[in-house]
């Protein structure tokens, strides 16, 4: 299940889109999703900042390749931020209910 499917740009493979899981999904564990989600945020950005480079040196790397890639990284830490505020936030409201 992905949002967007971009197909890989210059000499970079592609992303691995394989970590959402659906709602019947009962053979993953939270903590594999949750590795396969940063390691996804991780080569996102490892991508965009290799296409910077190639970019910088003079390589076959475009404008328009270069700031969608920087966007898809952007946003995938965006979401990753957002989403561990709301996981800190939930164990504090649980951590403060009186038993």
């Amino acid at each position: 299940m992905s949002l967007i499917n971009i197909s890989p740009l210059s000499t970079y493979g592609p992303v691995n889109r394989g970590t959402a899981v659906s709602a019947n999904s009962t053979n993953s564990n939270f903590g594999q999703v949750l590795s396969n989600a940063l390691t996804e945020v991780s080569q996102l950005s490892t991508r965009a900042d290799g296409m910077a480079a190639e970019y910088a040196a003079g390589g076959p790397v475009s404008v328009d390749q270069l700031m969608i890639a920087e966007q898809q990284a952007s946003l995938a830490l965006d979401l990753t931020v957002q989403v561990r505020d709301r996981v800190v936030s939930a164990y504090q409201t649980v951590m403060n209910m009186q038993i």
